[in-house]
């Protein structure tokens, strides 16, 4: 009626705000058409051609290069709240329009036209054109602002789904390192065991050949036990041997003995016919009788010594041996105190030409026997010593009689009254004045032993070189 059609009021500014993007949006979704005065076309025209306010124009005179950039944005922003105050009264009156049917009371008397006379028609055409193009740059404008939207809520989605890929990961990564930790310790603990069961292993292997060692010991011990136990049966039979061979000395000697007692009767009875006729007969029979039971005694010693020879250094046989041997020396001990109480009965006589043969007898005797020596005798006793000695064999000691006083026995007469073979040490028990009881070892045959109480203790002990 009097005013143009347009559908768009203005042009959107270099800088928009979110205010004036939003008011626009109401616009265009509310009308499409807005009614305007036909005063106001052309200058509402310029205004919308034109991007910047009339008093910011490059070639008005009131402009000035010197303005800085805030004021002309406060500039643009009273031109756009101007705008928005002439929108918000253009919808105003499209609703009453809508509603009513009519304009409200103040505008309905500005009268208004679709087209003012004298204004060209492809001028408005054009504006026509431009507007529409306007309002599809709008469309298109928000419709990238909407796509813009939904890219940033999908690339905001996108990263909070990336945040939590990137603290899955994290947590992942912590477990991956938690598990390479845990294989580190698991191989450092199969090292460990490794090392372990190595060393197990060797152990096992020394504790094997340590094993085939003493059992190849075990094999030689069992065959040097089973040599000794043969040797020992040996020993047995040599010992029943020397027993019967003892009986048949013993048998012999007494036969001798009971021969030697009749010559003496025979002697004795003949007195008056003796006239040195007998005696070359009786000094050769007692010569005999002398060397043929030195012979025997000499025989039995060294049978006796082989036998203790072949047993071990502890061995039970040696209390055997020395039984035996101490029985050898009493039984020789009597006899040779018959022979000596015999003797001493011919020399009271006085007439008895037999006490040379006896006296060659008693010569002949070895001087290095320990059988030699008793005690039934008082002239023997009263110049003899006792002496009591201990060997590394036998747990029994030994007992001899030495015919000398304590204080003359020296260890060459020790030597020979125990006739051991090999080399010995011989530790004799003394008394010291500063240190007491001690063991006292002699070394020198000349050297005088000591005694104790009366009598001399020692100690024999096998001497194997490693001193």
């Amino acid at each position: 009626m009097g005013g143009t059609q347009v559908k768009c009021l203005t042009s959107p500014s270099p800088i928009h705000s979110a205010k004036s993007e939003s008011i626009i949006t109401q616009s265009e979704e509310k009308a499409d058409f807005v009614i305007i005065p036909s005063e106001g076309i052309e200058n509402r025209t310029e205004e919308t051609d034109s991007p910047f306010s009339r008093d910011w124009r490059p070639g008005s005179p009131g402009t000035s290069l010197e303005t800085s950039w805030e004021e002309q944005l406060l500039e643009q922003q009273e031109h756009l709240e101007k705008e928005m105050e002439e929108a918000k009264k253009m919808i105003s009156g499209l609703q009453a329009l809508l509603l009513n049917g009519s304009l409200p009371e103040d505008e309905q008397e500005r009268p208004l036209a679709l087209c003012e006379p004298g204004v060209n028609p492809e001028e408005q055409l054009v504006s026509s054109c431009l507007c529409d193009w306007t309002a599809d740059n709008l469309k298109e404008l928000l419709k990238c602002k909407q796509e813009a939207r939904n890219l940033q809520g999908i690339k905001d989605a996108l990263q909070q789904r990336l945040t939590q890929q990137d603290t899955s990961v994290l947590q992942l990564k912590q477990e991956l390192l938690r598990a390479n930790m845990d294989k580190d310790e698991l191989h450092n603990q199969n090292a460990d065991l490794q090392r372990k069961l190595d060393e197990r292993n060797r152990l096992l292997g020394e504790c094997k050949k340590e094993l085939g060692q003493k059992e190849r010991l075990l094999q030689q011990y069992q065959a040097k036990l089973e040599e000794a136990l043969r040797k020992l049966s040996e020993a047995s039979y040599q010992q029943v041997d020397l027993e019967r061979e003892l009986e048949q000395k013993d048998v012999l000697l007494a036969h001798c003995m009971k021969r030697e007692a009749d010559e003496v009767t025979n002697y004795n009875s003949h007195n008056s016919q003796s006239n040195g006729f007998l005696l070359p007969v009786a000094g050769k029979g007692a010569a005999s009788i002398t060397h043929k039971g030195t012979s025997d005694l000499q025989l039995v010693r060294d049978a006796l010594r082989s036998l203790r020879d072949s047993f071990g250094g502890h061995d039970p046989q040696h209390h055997t041996i020395d039984s035996l041997e101490q029985g050898i020396s009493s039984l020789m001990e009597r006899l040779h105190a018959m022979e000596t109480q015999k003797k001493q009965d011919r020399r009271v006589r006085g007439k008895s030409p037999r006490t040379q043969a006896g006296s060659e007898y008693r010569e002949s005797w070895p001087p290095n026997s320990k059988l030699s020596h008793s005690q039934s005798s008082p002239a023997v006793s009263s110049a003899c010593t006792k002496v009591l000695y201990f060997t590394d064999r036998s747990l029994t000691p030994f007992m001899v009689n030495i015919p000398k006083r304590l204080g003359e026995v020296t260890l060459r007469d020790f030597k020979a009254a125990i006739d051991r073979e090999g080399n010995h040490r011989y530790h004799f028990k003394a008394l010291d004045p500063e240190f007491g009881t001690v063991k006292e070892e002699v070394f020198h045959d000349d050297d005088a032993i000591p005694g104790w109480e009366g009598k001399i203790v020692a100690w024999v002990e096998e001497d194997h070189g490693e001193n």
